[in-house]
C-alpha cells in the first residue's frame, strides 16, 4: 500500500499531531510501507528527520500562532506530484492550507480519502474572542469533512463533538506511547540539581504555553497554593507561545521555564518532576498527560476533553472541574502527600503501558484498508 499524508503541522514543529505522525513513519518505514508527506516548510535550518519522505511547501507565519506555517501550495504542483506518487490512499490530516489542497488534488484523481480531526478551533475561538466565527467555522467543517470515507477522531468525547456538529463516518483513531523514550528510568538527580531543585514537590506542565491551555487557571490556583505551601514546591513549564510572555510577567517566585524540549531531554525533564498538572479542557486528545503517565508521574488533569477517554478520578489521576481554581488547588495540594503521588502514579503507569504505539497503527492500518476498498466492508461504518 502506498500512502499521501497532507498535513498543516509538521516536524520540526512540535505538538501532538506533529509528533504522531512521526511515529507513523517510522511505523510505516518499519512496514515497508510507502509514504510521503505534504508539509509546510519552517524555514529552521534544521536538517529533515531521517527517512521522513516530505514535500514541504513555503508559507507565513500566523499572528496569533507564530510558531506554525500556513501554507497555500500551487494546485498544479500538488496535483503532479500526488498523481506521479500513485497512493492507493490518501490521509488529510487538517483542514487549512495543504490539507484543502491535497483533497482538491484526491478528489480529482479520484483517489480513497481518510481524514482525521485533531484540533478543536471552535473551543479556541473564545479565548481569542472571536466565537462569532463559530457557526461559519462548523459549516467549513462539515462541507470539508464529507469527502472523507471515515473520519477519524482522536478520543470518543471528540467524536460526540463532531456527531453533535453534523460530521457522519465518524470512526475512533486513539492515540499511543512511546514506551522506551518515556519512562520512570528517565529519573536525573543531575538535572534536578541543574533546575535548582532539592526537596520540594516539583509540578510539571508541558505543552503550548496558550491561553486556551487553562494555564491562567493554573497561574491563579499557584498563587492559593504558594501563600501556604510556597517553600516546598516547584512549578516547571516545558514549551513556548503566546502567552509565555504574560505568564513569566506573573513573577511567580518559585516557577522554572525551560523553554521547549525534545528527545531525550524532555523524557528526562518529566521523569525528574514529581507530578503533572495539565489544566487544558480544549484537548481533543491530550498527548502530553499520556507521555506523564509513562513516565511515571501522577496526573493532574481536568473532566473536559479527550483526556477524559483514559482518565479515572483518584485512580489514576485526579480529575478537576475545567476552570475551577479552587478544585485545582485542592488537587495540587492533595499530590504534596507522597502516598498520594506514589499509588495514583502507579495506576497512571499501568494505564499508559497498555497504550502502545504499534496496536494503534495497526488498527490505522485497517481503516486505509477499508478505505480502499469500500466494496468489501459495507458493514463496517461507523456514525459516532
Amino acid at each position: 500500500m502506498r500512502i499521501a499524508f497532507f498535513t498543516d503541522t509538521f516536524y520540526p514543529q512540535i505538538n501532538g499531531v506533529s509528533n504522531t505522525l512521526m511515529y507513523l513513519s517510522q511505523y510505516l518505514t518499519r512496514c515497508g510501507i510507502e509514504h510521503l508527506f505534504f508539509a509546510p516548510d519552517y524555514e529552521t535550518g534544521e536538517p529533515e528527520a531521517s527517512g521522513v519522505p516530505v514535500v514541504r511547501f513555503k508559507g507565513f507565519t500566523p499572528h496569533i500562532y507564530p510558531d506554525c506555517r500556513l501554507a497555500f501550495p500551487p494546485y498544479p504542483k500538488v496535483l503532479e506530484q500526488l498523481s506521479d506518487f500513485k497512493p492507493d490512499v490518501v490521509h488529510i490530516v487538517t483542514e487549512l492550507g495543504v490539507g484543502w489542497s491535497g483533497l482538491r488534488a484526491a478528489r480529482a484523481l479520484n483517489l480513497p480519502i481518510v481524514m482525521s480531526y485533531h484540533t478543536s478551533f471552535d473551543k479556541y475561538l473564545q479565548f481569542y474572542h472571536m466565537q462569532y466565527l463559530s457557526k461559519a467555522l462548523w459549516a467549513y467543517m462539515r462541507r470539508f469533512h464529507s469527502f472523507a470515507q471515515v473520519n477519524l477522531a482522536p478520543s470518543r468525547s471528540t467524536m460526540q463533538d463532531l456527531a453533535r456538529h453534523g460530521i457522519t463516518n465518524l470512526d475512533l483513531w486513539p492515540r499511543g506511547i512511546d514506551l522506551e523514550r518515556f519512562h520512570p528510568g528517565n529519573y536525573s538527580p543531575k538535572l534536578r540539581e541543574e533546575m535548582g531543585i532539592t526537596n520540594e514537590v516539583v509540578f510539571l506542565y508541558v505543552g503550548r504555553i496558550a491561553v486556551e491551555k487553562g494555564l491562567q487557571t493554573l497561574a491563579d490556583s499557584i498563587k492559593q497554593v504558594n501563600l501556604r505551601y510556597g517553600r516546598e514546591v516547584k512549578w516547571v513549564f516545558t514549551g513556548d507561545g503566546p502567552y509565555l510572555p504574560e505568564l513569566i510577567a506573573q513573577r511567580i517566585p518559585n516557577a522554572i521555564f525551560t523553554g521547549s524540549r525534545r528527545g531525550d531531554e524532555l523524557a528526562a525533564i518529566y521523569a525528574s518532576a514529581d507530578a503533572f498538572v495539565f489544566p487544558s479542557g480544549t484537548e481533543t486528545f491530550g498527548n502530553v498527560l499520556l507521555e506523564a503517565m509513562a513516565s511515571g508521574l501522577p496526573v493532574i488533569c481536568t473532566d473536559s476533553g479527550g483526556v477524559t477517554d483514559f482518565t479515572e478520578n483518584h485512580h489514576n489521576a485526579l480529575v478537576c472541574k475545567y476552570g475551577s481554581v479552587p478544585e485545582l488547588t485542592k488537587a495540587i495540594v492533595s499530590m504534596l502527600n507522597p502516598h498520594n503521588r506514589q499509588s495514583i502514579g502507579a495506576k497512571a503507569l499501568e494505564t499508559a503501558k497498555a497504550r502502545g504505539w504499534d496496536a494503534v497503527f495497526d488498527d490505522l492500518m485497517l481503516q486505509y484498508t477499508y478505505a480502499a476498498n469500500p466494496e468489501l466492508h459495507p458493514e463496517r461504518r461507523s456514525t459516532g
